[in-house]
């Protein structure tokens, strides 16, 4: 009983963690980004509230949200673009399989730069060896495969390669996106006051990404009808935003029944980063050659030596 509970907030966060990607990819493309994102916030919201009642029968939802700083207001602004950065991942082409994981090695190589240039953390021999290993899974990961050059006439080639490297911008923007938008929420969650009561903060936090999400959707769509938008939206608005109180909620109890920050956070990346190849193998038919195998796990050995030194 002892050890479902000790594991059971791990594979809560990598279920979580799933499905907000399912969600992600699930996301129309006909429906504004932005609005429905409004969506998954304000079913977000209303999860929170409910749960700070619950975990604090006749408490005082004002009087707690009144002990929050500006770190709210802006992890909400945070937020937006992480989830922005999401759906328009698996918008452009990513697989499942690929694209999360290497936005979210991308997030740990940068934040451990952040760490070592702005926080003081020491940068040892086997982080840096670690952050050279993850560019080199990258690499594998990425690198063309080879091709028949006898078929493809001269002409094809250089239209394919002109191409090639149009959507090759597109595609990386989004990651990019993700990984500028998570430092800004891990470096903004370091000066959050810790006697604001989590349920509380992240009410709060959702009420602002609601806020910038319309403000946003106003000044990006073209139909300005709101209502008429989000009748576009499917089930992945409210999944998504049940997904991110999950992802809340694991987290904090993933430490509260003993998991070591770096242990717990590096085992459920890694789940995840295997259930993702598994789900994209076999429910997206995702192509998964050899090649692109050997560079997830040398990438994820990266990571884990970045994690652990």
């Amino acid at each position: 009983m002892e050890l479902l509970i000790f594991i059971a907030p791990l594979l809560l966060n990598v279920f979580g963690n799933t499905i907000y990607n399912v969600a992600g990819k699930g996301t129309p493309e006909k429906v504004n980004s932005f609005a429905s994102l409004s969506l998954s916030y304000m079913v977000g919201m209303v999860l929170c509230v409910i749960l700070f009642f619950v975990t604090n029968p006749g408490g005082n939802i004002l009087a707690a949200v009144s002990k929050a700083n500006w770190a709210s207001y802006v992890l909400g602004l945070t937020i937006v673009f992480i989830d922005l950065a999401l759906i328009l991942l698996y918008r452009v082409g990513w697989d499942v399989s690929i694209g999360s994981l290497i936005a979210n090695i991308g997030v740990s190589l940068m934040s451990v730069v952040v760490g070592v240039a702005c926080f003081g953390e020491a940068m040892t021999m086997i982080k840096g060896g670690g952050i050279v290993v993850c560019i080199l899974g990258l690499y594998v990961v990425n690198s063309p495969e080879k091709k028949n050059k006898t078929a493809v006439l001269e002409g094809e080639e250089t239209k394919s390669n002109a191409a090639g490297k149009k959507k090759g911008l597109l595609m990386w923007m989004p990651v990019l996106l993700m990984i500028v938008a998570n430092l800004a929420y891990s470096i903004t969650a370091k000066v959050t006051p810790s006697d604001v009561d989590t349920f509380a903060s992240v009410s709060l936090t959702y009420l602002v990404c609601i806020v910038y999400a319309l403000l946003m959707f106003f000044i990006t769509s073209k139909n300005k009808n709101y209502f008429k938008e989000i009748k576009k939206a499917n089930w992945t608005a409210p999944v998504l935003g049940a997904c991110l109180v999950c992802l809340e909620v694991s987290t904090i109890l993933l430490f509260r029944v003993g998991w070591d920050l770096s242990v717990g956070l590096l085992l459920a990346y890694v789940l995840l980063a295997i259930v993702l190849v598994i789900l994209g193998r076999v429910a997206y038919k995702e192509k998964l050659t050899t090649k692109r195998l050997i560079g997830i796990g040398i990438a994820l050995v990266g990571v884990i030596l970045v994690s652990l030194a």
